[in-house]
């Protein structure tokens, strides 16, 4: 009987561990700014780059097992790419021009922007560095918006009010509703892989935090609670 019930204890400690959900985000916690991941519910907080220079804008792999993400420790902003526990990081870029905005293709190589030839311009390249070329001249992604999974609906962030919101509405961006509805400002949406969360960023508590929040504006939660700056949270994907 003992062993039953530590049996069906395992397994609800297995699966809950298994339903949390993890975002990797961008604090000054430790003076500079550095990447951190940290449970859902706030718990299990662990640093992931530990370096004089900056690192910011962390973005997962589609699989869950890599970080692409932008420092400057070489003087200049580059695109890196590390492991999902912060070990073997390469700097895939290394340019003396300016890298930013790192996103991952599905088929997991990565798309940054770069000023490398005098205007921005979009480059690509695989994840072990190799193959670097230009992609799209001339066009620069729209920023601080995010698709839902399922493509069907767009989370933005809009000053329309007078002060930063986060919006909801669909591809066409018609029927944008305010789901925050705040004084503060709020920024930086990101949908979770099941279309079901959005993080976002506010300063609603006096400094930059990160927080939840259900697409119907409802479930409000805050993540991180710090008197430094938290910003750019990305959900992690279920690992693959």
């Amino acid at each position: 009987m003992r062993r039953c019930i530590l049996f069906v204890m395992l397994i609800g400690v297995f699966l809950s561990a298994q339903q949390i959900e993890q975002l990797a985000f961008v604090s000054l916690l430790n003076g500079n700014e550095d990447i951190f991941l940290v449970n859902e519910d706030g718990t299990g907080l662990m640093q992931l780059t530990d370096d004089p220079g900056n690192d910011w804008q962390p973005k997962w792999s589609p699989d869950g097992r890599q970080i692409a993400f932008i420092s400057d420790r070489n003087g200049n902003p580059d695109i890196f790419i590390m492991d999902a526990d912060g070990k073997n990081v390469k700097n895939l870029s290394n340019s003396e021009a300016n890298d930013w905005d790192p996103r991952w293709t599905v088929d997991g190589r990565i798309l940054f922007l770069t000023d490398r030839n005098r205007y921005w311009e979009l480059f690509i390249v695989d994840r072990d560095g190799s193959h670097l070329k230009p992609f799209l001249q001339g066009s620069i992604p729209e920023q601080h918006m995010c698709w839902s999974p399922d493509g069907t609906k767009i989370a933005e962030e809009s000053d329309a009010t007078g002060n930063w919101e986060i919006y909801i509405g669909d591809a066409e961006r018609k029927q944008m509703v305010n789901i925050t509805n705040n004084p503060a400002d709020d920024i930086d949406p990101c949908w979770n892989e099941s279309g079901t969360k959005i993080a976002f960023v506010s300063d609603r508590d006096g400094d930059q935090e990160i927080f939840v929040i259900l697409p119907d504006g409802t479930g409000l939660r805050q993540i991180t609670k710090n008197t430094v700056d938290d910003h750019t949270p990305q959900w992690r994907p279920k690992v693959k």
